[in-house]
């Protein structure tokens, strides 16, 4: 193997920071270990536990001589990583690696012993490593024994650090907590953890220089169609390039005098379900067939592999280099952590309203297969294509697993000390439902006859004889030119403004994009490729899925669709597959958004209207609420974020959450020494938790939804809402309501504080008496939470 400087260097630098930290004293103290994809991060790990090892019993200032390990991983990963150490330390015994299994258990973990836990076992409820029975002891219990009765400090490595935010690692903090290691060594080629101890990080062009991994990334290289492939849709010409710069690498490795097969990895679309959707099986489908008749590639001759939640086929030895695969067909199902170095070109397929991919999946393809760069620079590179449509791309962290259907969930942590405060909510009557109606129609055609003053009923033209008109070579068949034509008059009144003779959409993809698989936003070229009918309906209802984000979401894109399409076949006579392009086409494009985004918003302030007038009759309720037991999100409208002490794991945000609300998430995590948890509510809806008051003395009465609800250490509760001096003109009337409130529902059993809160510098300002305005802070006090 190698001699790198710089994993010796990661190795030495770890080996002081968790040797200082245990030195320090105390527990849960976090090192995060940054590396990317290729580097070596499970060697450098061992590594340093091994150095560890050594340090303690030599050092003259170590507070242990020795210690014990955990190795927490998710999925199988935890497996490989036995096997590797095992290997790597079978002879030596330095380190011995042990499965719960193997463990001594009535002993605990013994010196240099390193426990390897799955964690989604750890997790699940019931489980048998997490729970005490006649013929074995929980993990809980082995680390008390380790601790308490050994006298030994453990150091707990969580691998993949990133996939410990998903809904199977809800219970993160609360498991952690009950080992209470006095040392957490974080490792991911893109951590989240924030405000760690101490931080390592290997950087990539270390990482390169050393003949790890590939110089870079190319997205859509050399993407261009020709005449012969016009009516080919873009899957199968993005097959085809991909195939054909997978020979092409084939081809290079032999003039090296190399014995590698390089594979081509086809990602389907990604839609963070683990089963196979139908959309799934039509581009498996799909992708099968054209190899199969194109290339000879099956599964029958061994040249393509598959590894699907349904379908595995030829996944033995594929990670060799001359094994006989020349493809791998996967979608989310392929092993977290597998390692296939030969793997040299990667096809993701998308869907439609995509515009990122991720660094793990990209990473797949950048491992040197001999740790050497190559004479022919073609070797040196990864190639990416991509189905991708968007100006600019977003290239992200692994995608954790709690994204479903669009949405996003969150679970209350385990073991939770709850809260009961009285809350208010009131049942919406149907006519305050968000919703998009069939009344929507009248508004569509009425906004669109004002736009371009059309009228309804005129005769019709053809498309055939519009592109007479225009004469356009590239994208329009002209017809002989005639005196004889009538211009329809709603077609007449347009044709300065919108183009209705569209013969062709093209689709623009990034062509001949280079760069590192960092964490980063792509401003791309685009190639362009006309679109068949059938991607021209899918695009169709990705666009109008875009619009009318203000209302809920059940049927509103087929409303839309619908309508739009019904408006184009009356006012102008086109149908069909020929609206869409009229909708679709890019010069057309901003008009039909102005006239949609004019449309939904005099519909939205109808409803708002109705709503209203309901609201003023509304009979508010009064409930017990409590941290509820999970939440789900809208995936459009929110991100998950880094916080680790929030009730509910992951953390999910508000993409528009404004600056103080993001401030002060920051300014609660730094100081979760002093806080149980915090709590950032919803804003509308029984589920989450309102007080009542009025707009202005006497005025009309309303919900507040108080932004964090927060249970420090001590048990006191504070309620807090965070403004920008002067945002809020009712600002003062929410505060005033919630001391009210306060005043009212404090107990000695549970103690209230809060109001509205601002920063100012580094302090956040809350009044504990009633205020005017939230400009004038001269008497507030300051929210110190170590105080509090």
């Amino acid at each position: 193997m190698k001699t790198l400087k710089y994993q010796q260097d990661a190795i030495s630098e770890l080996t002081d920071k968790t040797i200082k930290l245990l030195n320090i004293g105390g527990s849960r103290r976090k090192i995060v270990f940054e590396a990317p994809t290729g580097a070596g991060k499970t060697v450098m790990t061992c590594q340093t536990l091994a150095n560890i090892v050594d340090e303690l019993r030599t050092r003259g200032d170590s507070r242990f001589k020795e210690c014990a390990f955990i190795w927490f991983a998710p999925r199988k990963l935890h497996l490989q990583s036995y096997m590797s150490l095992k290997g790597a330390f079978g002879e030596t015994r330095k380190l011995t690696p042990v499965m719960f299994d193997e463990l001594d258990q009535s002993e605990g973990i013994q010196p240099c012993e390193i426990l390897f836990v799955n964690w989604e076992s750890v997790v699940k409820k019931n489980n048998v490593m997490v729970r005490d029975s006649e013929s074995s002891a929980s993990l809980y219990e082995i680390t008390r024994r380790t601790q308490e009765e050994l006298g030994l400090p453990i150091v707990a490595v969580i691998d993949e650090e990133h996939m410990f935010w998903s809904n199977t690692a809800d219970k993160t903090k609360a498991v952690l907590e009950r080992i209470n290691p006095a040392v957490e060594l974080r490792i991911s080629a893109t951590p989240k953890t924030s405000f760690p101890d101490e931080r390592t990080k290997v950087y990539r062009q270390d990482v390169i220089a050393a003949e790890m991994i590939k110089k870079e990334v190319v997205l859509n290289p050399e993407i261009e169609v020709t005449a012969s492939e016009e009516e080919r849709t873009l899957n199968e010409r993005l097959i085809k390039v991909a195939l054909e710069k997978r020979n092409q690498i084939a081809e290079a490795y032999k003039a090296e005098g190399v014995n590698i097969n390089p594979l081509l990895l086809i990602q389907l679309p990604n839609d963070k379900k683990e089963s196979m959707t139908v959309e799934d099986e039509k581009v498996a489908d799909q992708v099968k067939t054209y190899l199969k008749n194109m290339y000879d590639i099956t599964v029958e001759n061994g040249k393509l592999a598959v590894w699907l939640s349904n379908e595995k086929e030829n996944l033995t030895g594929l990670e060799l280099p001359d094994n006989l695969a020349q493809v791998l067909l996967f979608k989310e199902a392929i092993a977290l952590g597998w390692d296939c170095p030969r793997a040299a070109v990667l096809l993701i397929f998308r869907k439609l309203q995509s515009d990122q991919f991720t660094i793990q999946t990209v990473g797949r393809i950048l491992r040197m297969p001999e740790q050497k760069h190559y004479p022919n620079e073609l070797l040196n590179v990864g190639y990416v294509y991509t189905d991708l449509a968007k100006d600019k791309i977003d290239i992200v962290t692994a995608d954790a697993g709690y994204i479903l259907n669009d949405t996003l969930t969150a679970h209350r942590r385990a073991n939770l000390c709850n809260v009961s405060l009285k809350s208010v909510y009131s049942e919406r009557p149907n006519i305050e439902r968000n919703y998009l109606g069939p009344d929507f129609r009248k508004i569509l055609y009425d906004t669109a006859t004002e736009f371009w003053k059309l009228e309804q009923g005129a005769g019709l033209f053809s498309i055939a004889e519009l592109a007479a008109m225009h004469g356009d070579e590239d994208e329009y068949q002209p017809l002989p030119e005639t005196d004889d034509l009538t211009i329809n008059e709603n077609r007449r009144r347009v044709q300065n403004s919108i183009r209705l003779d569209v013969r062709t959409i093209n689709i623009e993809i990034p062509k001949d994009v280079h760069f590192q698989n960092e964490v980063q936003t792509l401003t791309v070229e685009r190639a362009k490729f006309a679109r068949t009918s059938g991607e021209i309906d899918g695009v169709f209802l990705a666009y109008i899925d875009g619009k009318g984000g203000q209302f809920e979401r059940k049927g509103r894109t087929d409303k839309i669709a619908g309508f739009l399409t019904e408006l184009i076949a009356d006012f102008f006579g086109i149908y069909e597959t020929d609206a869409k392009k009229v909708v679709l086409y890019h010069e057309n494009r901003s008009k039909f958004d102005r006239l949609l985004e004019t449309a939904l918003e005099k519909y939205a302030r109808k409803r708002q209207v109705a709503a209203a007038k309901a609201a003023a009759t509304r009979v508010y309720k009064e409930h017990d609420w409590e941290v509820p037991e999970q939440r789900v999100y809208d995936a459009e409208t929110n991100q998950v974020a880094p916080a680790e002490n929030h009730a509910l794991l992951p953390f999910i945000q508000l993409n528009t959450a404004s600056k103080p609300e993001k401030e002060f998430v920051k300014f609660l995590e730094a100081n979760s020494q002093y806080i149980d948890w915090w709590y950032k509510n919803g804003d509308n809806g029984k589920a989450n938790y309102a007080i009542e008051y009025h707009k202005r003395e006497g005025g009309e009465k309303a919900l507040f939804y108080v932004d964090f609800v927060i249970r420090m250490k001590n048990g006191h509760i504070y309620l807090f809402d965070t403004k920008s001096a002067g945002s809020d003109i009712f600002g003062a009337d929410k505060h005033n309501a919630l001391l009210e409130y306060i005043k009212i529902n404090s107990t000695a059993e549970q103690p209230l504080f809060g109001g509205v809160i601002l920063q100012e510098g580094s302090n956040w300002l809350y009044s504990p008496l009633p205020i005017e305005n939230t400009t004038d802070t001269l008497n507030w006090d300051s929210f110190y939470p170590q105080q509090a």
